[in-house]
C-alpha cells in the first residue's frame, strides 16, 4: 500500500518547462453512463466544528465524468448519521458530460458532541444509483464535528501560529540563517507571514482556522524553515494541519516536511509530502507516540522543487492536538495573536475510500506498516489463489487484540471470510496478518478493502478516528507474455507512439533533448531499441513488439516527456500499452503518466491516467478508456518521472498505442 498523501501530489504534476496549469481530470478505467468525480468541497471541509444542532448548507462541487446527461436526477442520501438530509434532492436543468455542478443539501448538526459522516450518491432518472471512484459505486461525504459552543473533544496542545513569533522560534532559509517574523511580502530571502481566520484553501473553500504562509527563497530548490520551541510529546498526540498552495499560486510546487530534532542529535524527517497546485488541498493528521516523553524541537518545512517562482505553500491550522487537552497561552512576548480552537480534523483528503463502518471504541486502532508480498500493481493469474499478507501494528496505548479479534473483509473485490487471531497482541507490538484470496477470472484491475473487527464485532482500522481500512490491489493478467502485438487482429491501432516518437518533442525542465537520445545521458533519455528485455525476464523484439526505453533527468524527481502530434479522439478509443523496469534495473522506482492537452484548452494539462512501480518482477497491462476525450483534438504526452533520485531509473512503455 502507498500513502496517498505521496501519489496524489504527483498525479497532477504541471510540466515546469511549459509552465502550463493543470486541471484535475478523472483516470478512465471503463466506459460508464452515469459516473461522477468529486472535485472539491466548495464549503464545510472535513473536520470543520459546527454548533450542536445548528443547520448549514453543505455543498460539494462535482464533475460528469459519464457519457450520459443528467438530467431528472437527484442527490440522494446513503447512508451515516443522515444529520436531517433529504431522502433525495432534485439537481436542476441538465448536466452535460464533462460538466461540472455545484451540489447542495441543507443538514442540522447532531445535538451530542462527536464526530458525524453523512454519505451521498447520485440517482438517475430510472432511479438505478451511483457514485465516484473507479467503478462508479462509492459515495462522497460531508463530515463534521459537534462541539457545544464551536469546540472540539481533542483540545490543541501546541498551535504553531500562535508560536510562530516566540523569540525561540528560528525562521531561516537556504539563503538567510536568520528571518523576522512576519517577514515582507515579497522577500526574496523567503517569506513567512500568518493568515488570520478564517482561511482560503487552494480548492476555494474556506477553513475557519488561522494559518502560516510560506514561501522559499528564490534560489534553485530552495527552502524556509521555522524550529519551533520545545514541546514535550505525551503518547497520542497527533499533528494535524491541511497543506496546500494558496489560492491561484498556479505556479507552485513544493515539499512539506515536518521535521523534528531531540536536545543536540540530529534532524530528522518525521514526514514528507509533495504538493502542486491543482486545486485541493491535503489533510495530514500524524501520531507523534513514537516521540512520546521527550522535549521535541518541531521543524515546519517548505522547499521549492527547481525554481521557487510563485512558490506560496499554506499550512492550514498547523498543531499538536491532544484528548482533553488546553491551548496553551504563547509566552507574553509573542504577538501573533490568541490561539484559535480547533476547527479541523483531518482525513485523508479527497480519496477513494469504502463505504463507512460503524463508530468504533477509541481503545482500538491500527498503524498500517508494509504489504509483506504482493504489492499494489502484482500481476496475479485469472482465477489463481494467492495469500496476501500486511505486516501492522498495534499502535502504543491502546487496547490488547485477543483471540476475539478477526481480520475482516470490508468492501471492493476478492471477498473472504473472517480470519480470527491465533494469539493476543499487546499495544506497541507490531505483527503480520494474511488472508487466502482468489483473483477474479477477467482479466482487469481489482482492489479489496480490509480492516479488524473487535470482540464485539466492530470494525477499525486505520487513521485518528480508527475509520480507514488497508487493500490488497492486484492486475489480472493471463500471463506474462500476453502482450498484443503490432500484428495482432482485432481492434485497429490507429495511433503508435513507438512509430511517431521521432514527431514528438522531447525534453525535460532543462529543455528539449534530441531523439534517438544517448543512453545513460544524464539529461534523459528516450531510445527505441531493437529488443528490451523487461524486469519479467522475457524479451521483446521490434517490430511486432515495438518498445520505448525511457530515462528522466538524472536529478531528484527529475521527469522526461514526449509531446507528440495531435489526434482526434473518437469515442471508444483505448490507450494500451504494458509499462514496467528494464531487466536489471535494481534501483528503478518511477511514475509512468499520460498527460494531454485539447486543442480548445492549449494551457491546461491534463493527467488521464498515472502508475507508480518500481522494479519487481512483473509487468502491468494498461487498457485507458479515452471517452473523456472523444470529440477533442488531443495532443498526448508521455511522462516519466523519477520518485526521488532518479539514478537507475529505465523505465519501458511496451507497444504504447491507441485502439479503435
Amino acid at each position: 500500500m502507498k500513502r496517498k498523501s505521496t501519489l496524489a501530489s504527483i498525479l497532477m504534476l504541471v510540466v515546469l518547462l511549459f509552465g502550463l496549469m493543470p486541471a484535475p481530470q478523472a483516470v478512465a478505467a471503463l466506459t460508464t453512463c452515469d459516473w461522477a468525480q468529486f472535485v472539491s468541497d466548495v464549503n464545510y471541509p472535513d473536520g470543520t466544528v459546527v454548533v450542536a444542532g445548528a443547520g448549514f448548507d453543505k455543498t460539494w462541487r462535482i464533475k460528469n465524468i459519464g457519457s450520459c446527461t443528467w438530467t431528472g436526477y437527484t442527490l440522494v442520501y446513503v447512508d451515516g448519521t443522515s444529520m436531517g438530509a433529504p431522502a433525495s434532492t432534485s439537481i436542476p436543468g441538465s448536466i452535460a458530460s464533462g460538466s461540472t455542478v455545484d451540489l447542495t443539501v441543507h443538514l442540522t448538526a447532531p445535538a451530542s458532541a462527536g464526530t458525524y459522516r453523512a454519505n451521498f450518491q447520485l440517482k438517475n432518472a430510472s432511479s438505478v444509483q451511483f457514485g465516484i471512484g473507479s467503478t462508479a459505486n462509492k459515495s462522497f461525504w460531508v463530515e463534521i464535528k459537534v462541539g457545544s459552543s464551536g469546540g472540539s473533544s481533542d483540545g490543541i496542545a501546541y498551535n504553531f501560529v500562535g508560536y510562530a513569533n516566540d523569540p525561540a522560534t528560528v525562521w531561516s532559509s537556504s539563503v538567510s540563517s536568520s528571518l523576522t517574523f512576519p517577514t515582507a511580502d515579497p522577500n526574496a530571502n523567503g517569506v513567512a507571514k500568518k493568515l488570520v481566520a478564517p482561511i482560503t484553501l487552494e480548492s476555494g473553500a474556506t477553513n475557519p482556522a488561522e494559518g502560516l504562509l510560506v514561501a522559499p527563497d528564490s534560489a534553485t530548490t530552495g527552502y524556509i524553515q521555522g524550529i519551533f520551541t520545545p514541546f514535550t510529546v505525551q503518547s497520542g498526540d497527533h499533528f494535524q494541519s491541511i497543506v496546500n498552495c494558496e489560492l491561484n499560486a498556479t505556479s507552485c510546487y513544493v515539499n512539506f516536511r515536518l521535521k523534528y530534532q531531540i536536545g543536540t542529535g540530529p534532524i530528522q524527517t518525521f514526514w514528507s509530502f509533495n504538493e502542486k497546485y491543482e486545486g485541493l488541498y491535503y489533510s495530514t493528521n500524524l501520531d507523534l507516540s513514537s516521540l512520546a516523553g521527550q522535549s521535541v524541537k518541531f521543524i515546519l518545512w517548505v522547499g521549492a522543487s527547481g525554481s521557487a517562482t510563485g512558490d506560496r505553500a499554506v499550512w492550514g491550522g498547523p498543531r499538536i492536538t491532544r484528548s482533553g487537552a488546553v491551548t496553551p497561552t504563547p509566552v507574553a512576548s509573542a504577538t501573533a495573536g490568541p490561539s484559535p480552537t480547533p476547527s479541523m480534523t483531518p482525513t485523508a483528503g479527497p480519496s477513494l475510500t469504502p463505504s463507512p463502518t460503524p463508530a468504533v471504541s477509541l481503545v482500538d486502532r491500527v498503524t498500517f506498516i508494509s504489504d509483506v508480498n504482493y504489492p499494489d500493481g502484482s500481476v496475479v493469474a485469472p482465477g489463481a489463489t494467492f495469500v496476501k499478507t500486511w505486516s501492522i501494528k498495534n499502535p502504543v496505548g491502546y487496547s490488547t487484540w485477543t483471540t476475539a479479534y478477526k481480520l475482516t473483509f470490508v468492501s471492493g473485490d476478492m471477498s473472504a471470510a473472517d480470519v480470527p487471531f491465533v494469539s493476543t497482541v499487546t499495544s506497541n507490538t507490531t505483527i503480520s496478518v494474511s488472508v487466502t484470496l482468489t483473483a477474479p477470472s477477467a482479466i482487469g484491475h481489482y482492489r479489496g478493502y480490509w480492516m479488524l473487527k473487535n470482540a464485539s464485532g466492530v470494525k477499525f482500522g486505520l487513521g485518528s478516528a480508527g475509520d480507514k481500512p488497508w487493500w490488497v490491489d492486484i492486475y489480472v493478467n493471463s500471463s506474462a507474455t500476453a502482450v498484443p502485438t503490432a500484428t495482432s487482429t482485432g481492434s485497429t491501432v490507429v495511433f503508435d507512439f513507438s512509430e511517431k516518437a521521432n514527431l514528438a518533442t522531447w525534453a525535460n525542465i532543462a529543455g528539449p533533448l534530441t531523439f534517438p537520445g544517448a543512453d545513460l545521458d544524464p539529461l534523459g533519455f528516450v531510445i527505441r531499441p531493437t529488443s528490451t528485455k523487461m524486469e519479467n525476464g522475457i524479451t521483446y523484439t521490434s517490430p511486432s513488439q515495438p518498445t520505448l526505453l525511457t530515462a528522466p533527468q538524472s536529478i531528484t524527481d527529475g521527469f522526461i516527456q514526449g509531446i507528440y502530434p495531435a489526434f482526434n479522439v473518437v469515442s471508444g478509443d483505448h490507450f494500451k500499452t504494458t509499462v514496467g523496469c528494464e531487466f536489471g534495473a535494481a534501483s528503478c522506482k518511477v511514475f509512468f503518466r499520460l498527460d494531454y492537452v485539447k486543442s480548445t484548452e492549449p494551457a491546461v494539462v491534463g493527467t488521464i491516467w498515472t502508475l507508480e512501480k518500481a522494479i519487481d518482477g512483473f509487468v502491468i497491462p494498461i487498457d485507458v478508456d479515452l471517452v473523456s476525450l472523444a470529440g477533442s483534438s488531443v495532443t498526448f504526452r508521455l511522462t516519466i518521472l523519477a520518485d526521488g533520485a532518479s539514478t537507475g531509473d529505465r523505465a519501458v512503455w511496451l507497444y504504447p498505442r491507441i485502439v479503435r
